[in-house]
Protein backbone atom coordinates (compact mmCIF):
# COMPACT_ATOMS: atom_id res chain seq x y z
CA UNK A 1 0.00 0.00 0.00
CA UNK A 2 1.23 3.75 -0.86
CA UNK A 3 1.60 6.11 1.97
CA UNK A 4 -1.79 7.74 0.46
CA UNK A 5 -3.78 5.06 1.53
CA UNK A 6 -2.72 4.15 4.61
CA UNK A 7 -2.37 7.93 5.42
CA UNK A 8 1.33 6.90 7.00
CA UNK A 9 4.30 9.03 5.97
CA UNK A 10 7.29 8.63 8.51
CA UNK A 11 9.86 9.86 6.52
CA UNK A 12 13.41 10.65 8.63
CA UNK A 13 14.96 13.34 8.67
CA UNK A 14 18.35 12.48 6.16
CA UNK A 15 15.87 11.17 3.49
CA UNK A 16 13.64 14.86 3.82
CA UNK A 17 17.00 16.58 3.36
CA UNK A 18 18.27 14.04 0.41
CA UNK A 19 14.76 14.40 -0.93
CA UNK A 20 14.64 18.11 -1.09
CA UNK A 21 18.35 18.61 -2.39
CA UNK A 22 17.70 16.33 -5.61
CA UNK A 23 13.73 18.22 -6.11
CA UNK A 24 15.67 21.28 -6.43
CA UNK A 25 17.98 19.49 -8.99
CA UNK A 26 15.77 17.65 -10.90
CA UNK A 27 12.56 17.61 -13.04
CA UNK A 28 10.52 15.42 -11.28
CA UNK A 29 7.62 14.95 -13.23
CA UNK A 30 5.67 11.78 -11.70
CA UNK A 31 5.36 9.70 -8.02
CA UNK A 32 4.33 5.98 -8.56
CA UNK A 33 3.62 3.19 -6.30
CA UNK A 34 3.74 -0.02 -7.93
CA UNK A 35 2.75 -3.62 -6.05
CA UNK A 36 2.52 -6.80 -7.50
CA UNK A 37 -0.30 -8.82 -5.03
CA UNK A 38 1.74 -11.63 -5.28
CA UNK A 39 5.45 -12.93 -3.77
CA UNK A 40 7.74 -12.03 -6.44
CA UNK A 41 11.92 -12.23 -6.38
CA UNK A 42 13.45 -8.69 -6.98
CA UNK A 43 15.06 -9.78 -10.07
CA UNK A 44 11.60 -9.87 -11.55
CA UNK A 45 10.31 -6.31 -9.78
CA UNK A 46 13.43 -5.06 -11.77
CA UNK A 47 13.00 -6.39 -15.27
CA UNK A 48 8.64 -5.53 -14.52
CA UNK A 49 10.14 -1.86 -13.80
CA UNK A 50 12.58 -1.63 -16.45
CA UNK A 51 9.61 -2.95 -19.05
CA UNK A 52 7.58 -0.36 -17.57
CA UNK A 53 9.97 2.37 -17.93
CA UNK A 54 10.60 1.35 -21.57
CA UNK A 55 6.60 1.21 -22.42
CA UNK A 56 6.72 4.88 -20.93
CA UNK A 57 9.72 6.26 -22.67
CA UNK A 58 7.88 4.92 -26.13
CA UNK A 59 4.15 6.16 -25.21
CA UNK A 60 5.61 9.57 -24.20
CA UNK A 61 8.72 10.41 -26.62
CA UNK A 62 10.94 11.03 -24.35
CA UNK A 63 13.66 9.74 -22.14
CA UNK A 64 12.98 9.07 -18.45
CA UNK A 65 15.69 8.84 -15.71
CA UNK A 66 14.25 7.55 -12.72
CA UNK A 67 15.17 7.06 -8.55
CA UNK A 68 13.10 3.97 -6.98
CA UNK A 69 13.13 1.67 -3.96
CA UNK A 70 12.37 -2.15 -3.56
CA UNK A 71 10.36 -2.66 -0.27
CA UNK A 72 9.69 -6.31 0.38
CA UNK A 73 6.86 -5.87 3.50
CA UNK A 74 4.16 -6.39 3.71
CA UNK A 75 4.22 -7.38 -0.11
CA UNK A 76 6.43 -6.75 -2.78
CA UNK A 77 6.01 -3.06 -4.05
CA UNK A 78 8.13 -0.58 -5.36
CA UNK A 79 8.16 3.68 -4.86
CA UNK A 80 9.52 5.59 -7.48
CA UNK A 81 10.19 9.35 -8.77
CA UNK A 82 10.12 9.52 -12.95
CA UNK A 83 12.21 12.40 -13.75
CA UNK A 84 11.86 13.61 -17.39
CA UNK A 85 12.06 16.91 -19.36
CA UNK A 86 8.11 16.96 -19.78
CA UNK A 87 4.77 16.01 -18.19
CA UNK A 88 4.01 12.29 -18.14
CA UNK A 89 0.15 10.42 -18.83
CA UNK A 90 0.37 8.84 -15.45
CA UNK A 91 -2.91 7.16 -16.39
CA UNK A 92 -1.53 5.69 -19.03
CA UNK A 93 1.32 4.74 -16.99
CA UNK A 94 -0.53 3.58 -14.27
CA UNK A 95 -2.56 1.56 -17.03
CA UNK A 96 0.16 -0.13 -18.56
CA UNK A 97 1.63 -1.22 -14.80
CA UNK A 98 -1.53 -3.17 -14.83
CA UNK A 99 -1.16 -4.28 -17.90
CA UNK A 100 1.78 -5.98 -17.78
CA UNK A 101 2.06 -7.20 -14.14
CA UNK A 102 -1.16 -7.50 -12.02
CA UNK A 103 -4.32 -7.05 -14.67
CA UNK A 104 -6.78 -8.22 -11.81
CA UNK A 105 -6.08 -5.40 -9.38
CA UNK A 106 -7.04 -2.08 -10.36
CA UNK A 107 -5.02 -0.71 -7.36
CA UNK A 108 -1.79 -2.24 -8.28
CA UNK A 109 -0.73 1.11 -10.27
CA UNK A 110 -1.08 4.83 -8.22
CA UNK A 111 0.93 7.45 -10.51
CA UNK A 112 0.53 10.76 -9.66
CA UNK A 113 1.85 14.02 -11.00
CA UNK A 114 5.18 14.89 -9.37
CA UNK A 115 4.63 17.96 -6.51
CA UNK A 116 7.02 19.76 -5.47
CA UNK A 117 7.07 20.74 -1.29
CA UNK A 118 5.20 17.01 -0.48
CA UNK A 119 9.02 15.13 0.31
CA UNK A 120 7.84 12.64 -2.56
CA UNK A 121 11.41 12.19 -3.10
CA UNK A 122 12.19 11.79 0.57
CA UNK A 123 9.21 9.22 0.45
CA UNK A 124 11.04 7.22 -1.77
CA UNK A 125 14.48 7.23 -0.15
CA UNK A 126 12.85 6.88 3.39
CA UNK A 127 14.61 3.51 4.03
CA UNK A 128 17.91 5.43 3.22
CA UNK A 129 20.98 4.22 5.61
CA UNK A 130 18.52 1.00 7.33
CA UNK A 131 19.68 -2.54 6.57
CA UNK A 132 16.40 -2.88 4.40
CA UNK A 133 17.79 0.17 1.48
CA UNK A 134 17.32 -1.12 -2.23
CA UNK A 135 17.44 2.45 -3.27
CA UNK A 136 18.31 2.20 -7.12
CA UNK A 137 18.93 5.75 -9.32
CA UNK A 138 18.83 5.20 -13.26
CA UNK A 139 22.36 5.67 -15.19
CA UNK A 140 21.36 8.61 -16.66
CA UNK A 141 19.94 10.64 -13.67
CA UNK A 142 22.99 12.88 -13.72
CA UNK A 143 21.84 14.08 -17.14
CA UNK A 144 18.74 15.40 -15.62
CA UNK A 145 20.23 17.64 -13.17
CA UNK A 146 20.50 20.91 -13.46
CA UNK A 147 23.91 22.74 -12.72
CA UNK A 148 26.04 19.34 -13.52
CA UNK A 149 28.26 19.77 -15.65
CA UNK A 150 30.36 16.66 -17.73
CA UNK A 151 31.65 13.98 -16.46
CA UNK A 152 35.02 13.15 -14.86
CA UNK A 153 35.01 9.63 -16.08
CA UNK A 154 34.83 8.49 -19.69
CA UNK A 155 31.78 7.86 -21.47
CA UNK A 156 30.63 5.81 -24.63
CA UNK A 157 29.31 7.37 -27.83
CA UNK A 158 25.77 6.31 -26.90
CA UNK A 159 26.25 7.60 -23.44
CA UNK A 160 26.84 10.76 -25.07
CA UNK A 161 23.94 10.89 -27.79
CA UNK A 162 21.69 9.96 -24.79
CA UNK A 163 23.13 13.38 -23.12
CA UNK A 164 22.38 15.11 -25.97
CA UNK A 165 18.95 13.43 -26.73
CA UNK A 166 17.65 14.44 -23.00
CA UNK A 167 19.33 17.94 -22.95
CA UNK A 168 17.56 18.78 -26.34
CA UNK A 169 14.12 17.32 -24.14
CA UNK A 170 14.42 19.35 -21.46
CA UNK A 171 15.62 22.65 -23.75
CA UNK A 172 12.05 22.22 -25.46
CA UNK A 173 10.21 21.48 -22.00
CA UNK A 174 8.19 23.61 -20.00
CA UNK A 175 11.16 23.53 -17.29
Amino acid sequence: MSWRATGQRRIPATAKMEGNFLESKLPAQAFATLETFHQAAQCNLDESFSAWIQGLQAQNGITLGWIKSIEIEPQPHIHAALIAAAPLDCVHAAILWRVMVASRHSKAAEVYPYRRGLCGLGYVLKRLGSDAEDIQFSDNIASFAAGIGESLFRTSSAERRQRRRIKAQLEQGSI
